[in-house]
């Protein structure tokens, strides 16, 4: 077609065109497939030819077009190869390959390799080439469309409506994708943890939408500074979070220090009033071994809060405030709280459970005692750890101690344990981290996973998925504190777990009083409908424990059998000869 013809067939109002490429070296093939698609009238077809692919590809780079036929023969490579080098390159655009052959192996080849559809030279039918072009460029912008609309969600999901920043959700993603890298090339991630100072005042005063601007204000200088591969995104009301890229100690106390620089640069006008705005900054060196964004936020918050106790508008360092002292055991306060998040004082326990028929160990569990003084008993532990807004961090910290703990047996032997985890720290807690974590000897089938029922969430239906996956990867379910007075029945079907723990409040008594022994005998039934092994909790008299040999309960812990005590290889050796395989022996 001449210059003036495809000026003419573009500014025709009532004809669309289409732009195709055709990669072939046959003249005659070039000219046959041109006076076929000059019989389709509506749409008309603009087509460039080129022989070489190379040239093609050239070609694609500057002009768009709506569709590719690459022919059975070029000039520089083979059909295959070309299909596919297309394919990698515009992976947007539709490809037509064309046939010389109905070997349909041939023709499954060149679609595995990008073809969206195949047309061979011998079907010179109109009908044939313009259904197949309409279906593969229809099919394109279908794929076009789902996949804009695919990142628009993502977006949307990820991203802060007010400053156009990753929200958390976005910046949870980032930086387990980061400290997973971290972990491959065994280095720390630095993270850096900015607040605006005064703002709740600001909002107070002079209103939220005063309190925007400023945030967006915030917001994009701490874009302008950061590097090109670093992240930020806000994560509270007036506090940002930046990842930062393969970035040492030194760097990142300098990138630190940069920002706050460029914050404190914006004076905004509110009325007769002028706004300085100041931000305080923790700088943290975040360990690989971190597995969840609740985790690292906590530690960021910790280094982040001796900025604001310094008289803020400043940097504080996590390598400042690095080597943790003891303190003494009765002292309650800032340095306790660095101390819970590194785990200095937390320590591991364990506590036999056992075969109620003749008393042999079939599993440990593992718990958590914090330090002597006020913290030391779980209860007042982690309400201490929810009042610092750090309790999914610390119940994470407990769980590593305590899987690691278990590990501590004679190499080659797998320990049969259980470990708790709170149903929140669950939840925001990515499902694989949680196997890769609780994984001892390569082997997953002998750890029991306890869930709480005191905590247990409203809908247990949120903890489904997380529950299946990690009873795929072997990890047995227990329901913690059944019976404890706030038993929700979907919770024990929806979740079905593997093994119930009946709390010590229907265990203590039961000899002597009727109503308890009712009650258990329902639990029993249920347990049984589910599949579910049940373990005695609380065991200390000797008439309550002979009681629940009568009911059939058959696996059991408490002072009549193992008080809790220090881990150590000691503690942890199990007896092995006569433990039961199974179900039985992981109780």
């Amino acid at each position: 077609m001449s210059l003036e013809g495809i000026q003419q067939a573009l500014m025709a109002p009532d004809k669309q065109v289409r732009r195709l490429l055709l990669v072939h070296n046959d003249p005659d093939v070039v000219s046959g497939v041109r006076q076929l698609l000059s019989a389709l009238r509506n749409p008309r077809h603009i087509i460039a030819h080129y022989s070489h692919l190379m040239d093609g590809l050239t070609y694609l780079m500057v002009s768009p077009v709506d569709l590719v036929l690459v022919g059975p023969r070029l000039a520089d490579v083979d059909q295959l190869a070309a299909v596919r080098k297309i394919s990698a390159a515009n992976p947007e655009t539709p490809i037509i390959a064309l046939l010389a052959t109905r070997d349909s192996a041939i023709g499954f080849e060149l679609k595995q390799a990008g073809a969206t559809e195949c047309l061979n030279l011998d079907d010179q039918h109109t009908d044939l080439w313009s259904r197949s072009l309409d279906f593969c460029i229809r099919e394109s912008n279908l794929k076009n469309q789902l996949a804009t609309a695919t990142a628009s969600i993502d977006w949307m999901q990820n991203t802060d409506s007010l400053t156009g920043l990753l929200n958390r959700k976005g910046m949870e993603r980032v930086t387990l994708e980061r400290l997973a890298r971290a972990r491959e090339h065994a280095c720390d991630l630095q993270i850096i943890l900015v607040d605006l100072d005064g703002f709740a005042r600001i909002n107070s005063t002079l209103g939220h939408g005063v309190g925007d601007l400023v945030l967006l204000a915030a917001g994009r200088r701490i874009r302008e500074t950061i590097g090109v591969d670093d992240r930020v995104g806000r994560v509270g009301t007036d506090r940002f979070v930046v990842v930062l890229d393969d970035s040492c100690e030194e760097e990142a106390g300098t990138m630190a220090e940069r920002i706050r620089l460029a914050i404190s640069r914006d004076v905004i006008q509110a009325g007769d009033h002028s706004l300085a705005t100041t931000a305080s900054l923790g700088v943290t060196a975040v360990s690989a071994t971190s597995i969840s964004f609740d985790e690292v936020l906590a530690q960021a918050h910790f280094v982040l809060q001796r900025s604001k106790l310094q008289g803020k508008n400043r940097v504080s360092r996590a390598a400042s405030i690095a080597d943790v002292r003891l303190m003494r055991p009765a002292k309650v306060g800032p340095d306790m709280t660095r101390a819970l998040l590194r785990g200095n004082v937390l320590n591991v326990y364990s506590q036999p459970i056992v075969n109620l028929l003749d008393g042999r160990i079939v599993s440990q569990e593992m718990l958590i005692r914090g330090p002597e003084g006020p913290l030391k008993s779980p209860d007042a532990l982690f309400r201490y750890c929810q009042e610092k807004d750090i309790i999914s961090a610390v119940d994470l910290r407990c769980l590593k101690k305590c899987a690691l703990a278990a590990g501590m047996v004679a190499p080659g032997v797998a320990p049969r344990y259980h470990v708790n985890i709170m149903p929140a720290t669950l939840l925001q807690t990515p499902v694989e981290e949680l196997i890769r974590v609780l994984q001892v000897n390569n082997d997953y089938g002998h750890c029991c996973l306890e869930l709480s029922e005191q905590q247990l969430l409203g809908d247990p239906s949120v903890l489904l998925p997380r529950v299946r996956t990690l009873q795929e990867a072997g990890i047995r379910i227990a329901i913690d504190d059944v019976g404890y007075g706030k038993s929700h029945l979907e919770n024990l079907l929806m979740l079905d777990p593997q093994v119930m723990k009946v709390d010590k409040r229907l265990v203590q008594g039961l000899a002597v009083d009727e109503d308890l022994r009712h009650t258990l005998a329902r639990l029993l039934k249920m347990a049984d409908v589910l599949g579910a092994e049940v373990v005695a909790e609380g065991i200390e008299d000797a008439e309550d424990y002979r009681v629940l040999l009568e009911m059939g309960v058959r696996f059991g812990q408490g002072y009549l059998f193992g008080i809790p005590k220090p881990c150590g290889e000691r503690e942890l050796g199990m007896t092995q000869d006569g433990v039961s395989s199974g179900a039985e022996a992981e109780a």
